[in-house]
């Protein structure tokens, strides 16, 4: 069972509201502490509400993103205009709309070959000053698949134990190739977020919180950070009844 702050909210409405305001606090702690905000996000239709959110007024301006730094927890291994591309999502949803831009936006350079992408990968992650290893993000994103992915880590795979902090990995259930973040660099975050509503995940959430399993998700064990899960009632149906 997952430890962490449980966050349940009527509505996807107001799980993206109340997301939308920690993010904001967060920000702002980590400016004030270090001078900048390293922020991780993933791809789906839940964050994609989050992003398009997030580039409205009054919220776009109270973070300063000329001090935030974007990353992205996992990509598909296709061109950056494709419509299944993650980055392509976000620019259009939240990137492209900033007034004031990030100061850097890394994307997976899916046009290169899969050891210099995650070459390239690795050394934005490990810039900046960064003490650590695996360095540690201030903010990573997550979303939560049907049988327990997260990122692009899924049941069974070789990379559930590897100790590099990104890879490139085949997902045969969806007969694709993935970057992703690994568990080593996920579990170092100072925060991380699940972002997880609808129906369809009542099992998995179910699982996750009132048996013991041992899908990727559940791996998600922070080593110095907090973990934070932020649900609506219809994913959280079971454990808002226990």
């Amino acid at each position: 069972m997952p430890r962490g702050h449980i966050h349940i909210s009527p509505s996807l409405e107001d799980v993206v509201d109340n997301l939308t305001h920690w993010l904001i606090e967060e920000a702002h702690n980590a400016i004030q502490d270090h001078g900048h905000f390293r922020l991780a996000l993933s791809g789906g239709s839940t964050p994609k509400a989050l992003y398009s959110y997030l580039a409205q007024e009054p919220y776009q301006s109270q973070i300063d993103w000329s001090r935030t730094e974007i990353f992205f927890s996992d990509e598909r291994d296709v061109p950056p205009t494709h419509p299944d591309s993650n980055y392509q999502m976000a620019n259009k949803a939240l990137l492209a709309r900033l007034k004031t831009p990030p100061w850097a936006i890394h994307r997976w350079y899916t046009e290169y070959s899969p050891p210099l992408a995650l070459a390239d990968y690795r050394a934005h992650l490990t810039a900046n000053g960064t003490a650590s290893y695996p360095p540690s993000l201030d903010v990573i994103l997550l979303g939560l698949g049907p049988e327990g992915h997260t990122a692009s880590l899924f049941p069974d795979q070789p990379v559930l134990q590897s100790h590099d902090i990104v890879a490139h990995v085949f997902v045969p259930s969806h007969h694709s190739w993935r970057y992703t973040f690994t568990l080593p660099l996920i579990n170092h975050a100072h925060q991380i977020a699940f972002l997880v509503t609808g129906e369809s995940k009542q099992a998995i959430i179910s699982e996750l919180f009132l048996e013991h399993c041992d899908v990727p998700a559940a791996r998600v064990n922070p080593v110095h950070g907090e973990l934070h899960w932020f649900l609506d009632k219809a994913s959280a149906k079971a454990i808002s009844q226990s």
